[in-house]
């Protein structure tokens, strides 16, 4: 009996080890799913309705938010701003403790105006050279080579590691076989685009004021045939004007996203009598139309828009108006560019609770722009949340601050050449007192119309930070920023 007793003892003991290791493994499952993103595979494509797409959800949390003033002007008139030439991993998703592992978490990461003036592409076409051991060789930019990649190394992995990934062509790959120029009427090298292709960005934005600077739509419709057959997905480019019912739809893991663009203006160029291209101007007939499209179709919105005035730091009012517009029409995500400069971020909460995010402009990712406030930008970073049973939702928002650093050197005679070498974007938590000293705008002075002292008359560390923390909201900057 008292074997019995011991032989039952152990079985009862060997059960409960038993099952405290299933439990333990269990739970060490649950936490590596609840944090990582969804499958990888990607798809783009255009696609009619989904009755099948689940209703926006209005029990999503929605914090207070202040409605901007409306204006009665959508049209905005052309910029009177005078635009002037020329380490680390993607951060961990903050996902919360209430995300299980049957929700899908996809990440955004939002890059702004690539601008690529002459003195970038010489720097490029510098780098090639050297990297090879010979002299630069400026007198053919068509056939010249060109090294672009090493510019965006502190940005690289954010990009790549990103499930989906956005940036603004702000300069069109017009085609090698045309000349490669810069300011007023840009036609970047090819290798500028095969570098954004290289570091993994999935969406080109072709809507803004360059996209007919070849005089008519010879660049755009080069530059939506470079990215589309080498596998991106371009948006703001229309081949006629019953394309625009035809809404981009991006898909990821299965959640549907769709993505609109618009523009402020064309810099005062038109189309040919010819052309059938048609050019997303900002309009309010043409958005409510697309936005009610765009809702039937996806999950969520995703409109980028090319507004304000250059070099302020303030939206104006246009900007305003043409943002209640979207954000009354159920606009998920408002990526503002074209000022060049940072420019105030905020959720707005509409009557049935739901959300937008609206960022009036990310600045400049790269640029070879004179002016001090010119060099800092921000990358927005989102989380796409799913959860079971609900409509997805944006949430985990981050603004991350980046600088473009360039130091003067002597200028290769050209008329187009400032003299601007060693491109590097830089996050803002990672740049160093000695790099802003070392900053090439401090040879600027006197060449911009304007000053703002924060930045361009005492461009230094402390400005840069002081100018970020002034603009964007705390609850989007990283704990290394916002302290």
């Amino acid at each position: 009996m008292f074997k019995s007793k011991v032989l039952v003892l152990f079985l009862l003991l060997a059960i409960c080890l038993c099952g405290c290791a299933d439990i333990s493994m269990e739970g060490e499952s649950s936490a590596e799913e609840a944090t990582s993103a969804s499958a990888s595979d990607n798809s783009s494509a255009v696609t009619g309705d989904d009755s099948s797409v689940p209703e926006k959800d209005e029990s999503k949390p929605a914090p207070e938010s202040t409605v901007p003033d409306t204006d009665t002007d959508v049209s905005q008139p052309e910029s009177s701003g005078e635009v002037s030439e020329e380490s680390t991993s993607a951060p961990e998703s903050s996902v919360g403790e209430n995300i299980s592992k049957e929700d899908k978490v996809i990440s955004f990461l939002a890059c702004p105006d690539n601008i690529i003036h002459p003195s970038v592409y010489y720097y490029a076409l510098q780098s090639a050279a050297a990297e090879k051991g010979v002299e630069p060789d400026y007198s053919n930019l068509q056939t010249a080579e060109y090294k672009f990649a090493h510019i965006y190394d502190n940005i690289a992995a954010m990009v790549k590691n990103a499930d989906i990934s956005y940036i603004n062509v702000e300069t069109l790959i017009g085609g090698n076989e045309n000349a490669i120029s810069g300011y007023p009427m840009f036609n970047s090298p090819e290798a500028a685009g095969e570098t954004l292709l290289d570091l993994g960005f999935d969406i080109f934005n072709l809507a803004h004021n360059h996209m007919l600077d070849s005089g008519n739509d010879k660049y755009l419709i080069n530059c939506d045939r470079f990215f589309t057959e080498r596998g991106g997905t371009t948006i703001g480019y229309y081949k006629d004007k019953a394309d625009v019912e035809n809404i981009v739809i991006y898909e990821h893991s299965g959640i549907k996203i769709a993505f609109l663009a618009y523009t402020y203006s064309t810099n005062g160029i038109g189309l040919s009598s010819y052309a059938s291209t048609y050019i997303p101007y900002i309009n309010s007939d043409l958005m409510k139309k697309q936005m009610e499209l765009a809702n039937k179709q996806a999950d969520l919105v995703f409109v980028s828009i090319h507004w304000g005035d250059e070099d302020s730091f303030t939206p104006n009012g246009a900007q305003r108006q043409a943002a209640q517009t979207l954000v009354d029409a159920g606009a998920d995500v408002i990526i503002g560019m074209h000022p060049h400069v940072i420019q105030e971020s905020k959720w707005m909460e509409r009557e049935d609770g739901s959300r937008c995010l609206l960022t009036y402009s990310l600045g400049n990712l790269l640029s070879g722009m004179y002016g001090g406030k010119n060099t800092l930008g921000s990358l927005l970073s989102l989380d796409i949340i799913c959860k079971a049973g609900q409509a997805p939702y944006v949430d985990n928002v981050q603004l991350i601050p980046t600088v473009c650093h360039y130091e003067k050197e002597s200028s290769v005679n050209y008329q187009t050449d400032t003299g601007f070498r060693k491109f590097k974007i830089y996050l803002l938590e990672d740049y160093t007192e000695e790099l802003a000293a070392a900053h090439g705008c401090h040879h600027n002075k006197g060449k911009i119309s304007s000053f703002d002292n924060q930045l361009d008359g005492n461009f230094s560390l402390e400005s840069l930070y002081a100018k970020v923390r002034a603009i964007i909201p705390t609850e989007f900057l990283p704990e290394s920023i916002a302290q």
